[in-house]
């Protein structure tokens, strides 16, 4: 799909609903592109990346960028990483089931529901080898078969499927079935990096965030202190954008005085002198009392850390009394030795 196209410029603007498409990075703008070209096409998906780099929004974007017509069929996903492996051929293809002295049961599985649609499935690799042998074989044949029927259905469905690692990786860890590695190369992949590829997007996806949840709790949006989004651009991450939006929802309920504000553990001594350095030459206010015992508090555990906890070393290396540190201790809220070990 040519990059100047309508849909394109739309992507790029705004991605769907409960699920924008947020930065200006080339990793976000290579994303927004996949998503437009994909969009207009009916090939099966593979998605490849870390846990919460947003692979299940960015699979409802290019259903929901299709045309109007193609929007409108049904749109079924499920989560292998969050499922009984045990319930889930019976999710997938329904049961028909008859049980002595009951009255009989009968339940559509997501591929007979979705019929005519798509169905996407999250972390293929959490699936046991019998299940991905099951979903294999559905993608093979496209049919499905309620546990205990005896019809097979043919039905039409796109699958968009997700994976946390490439396949070859999956494959060396015994995760994935070797045919199963073999029939996804047919599928249109799209690969997407990790939010330490690309913390230029984290200050925009922080005031998105924050702009959210000041919609739910109906408040006026916060104002951005750029030291704390200076922190939360240095943090590793591990959990990518789902936990950046776990901590910048946290941040706000902290906040007070219409001041975005980072929780405790991730204030330290030296981010709370750059922040009263800067707001003093700005003619901000702030409170003196409550940045100086943050950075007494950030001196006295590195002092700790550096001797091993032992107080008495700490404190002579301090200039304190022994009676002087235990008194900062318990007014700061510092561990002893003793409850750290």
């Amino acid at each position: 799909m040519a990059t100047d196209s309508k849909e394109a410029r739309k992507i790029e603007v705004e991605g769907v609903g409960e699920y924008p498409i947020v930065g200006k990075s080339l990793v976000v703008e290579h994303i927004r592109l996949d998503v437009a070209r994909l969009a207009v096409s009916d090939t099966d998906v593979l998605i490849v990346g870390e846990s919460g780099v947003g692979k299940g929004a960015v699979a409802r974007n290019i259903f929901l960028h299709g045309n109007k017509e193609e929007a409108k069929k049904p749109f079924v996903s499920i989560n292998l990483s969050v499922l009984d492996d045990r319930e889930l051929e019976a999710i997938l293809f329904g049961f028909d089931r008859g049980v002595e002295g009951l009255p009989y049961t009968s339940k559509r599985g997501i591929f007979e529901l979705a019929n005519g649609g798509t169905v996407l499935i999250e972390e293929v690799e959490e699936a046991s080898f019998r299940n991905q042998m099951k979903i294999l074989q559905f993608i093979e044949e496209r049919k499905t078969r309620r546990i205990g029927g005896e019809a097979n259905e043919r039905v039409s469905i796109r699958l968009i499927l997700t994976m946390k690692e490439d396949p070859s990786i999956l494959l060396e860890k015994r995760k994935l079935l070797e045919g199963f590695k073999e029939k996804i190369s047919d599928f249109d992949r799209m690969d997407i990096a990790p939010l330490r590829q690309h913390p230029e997007d984290i200050p925009m996806l922080v005031k998105h965030f924050s702009s959210e949840i000041c919609k739910e709790l109906g408040i006026n949006d916060l104002v951005m202190d750029i030291n704390a989004i200076d922190v939360l651009v240095r943090q590793p991450w591990k959990e990518n954008i789902r936990e950046l939006k776990a901590v910048v929802d946290k941040c706000v309920l902290f906040s007070n005085d219409g001041r975005f504000m980072l929780p405790p553990e991730l204030v330290d001594e030296k981010t709370e002198v750059v922040k009263m350095i800067n707001n003093i030459v700005a003619g901000q206010e702030f409170v003196l009392d409550k940045s100086l015992d943050v950075i007494e508090k950030g001196i006295i555990e590195r002092s700790l850390e550096r001797f091993g906890f032992n107080q008495s070393k700490a404190a002579q290396f301090l200039g304190m009394t022994e009676q002087t540190f235990r008194y900062k201790l318990k007014r700061l809220g510092i561990a002893s030795a003793r409850s750290r070990s």
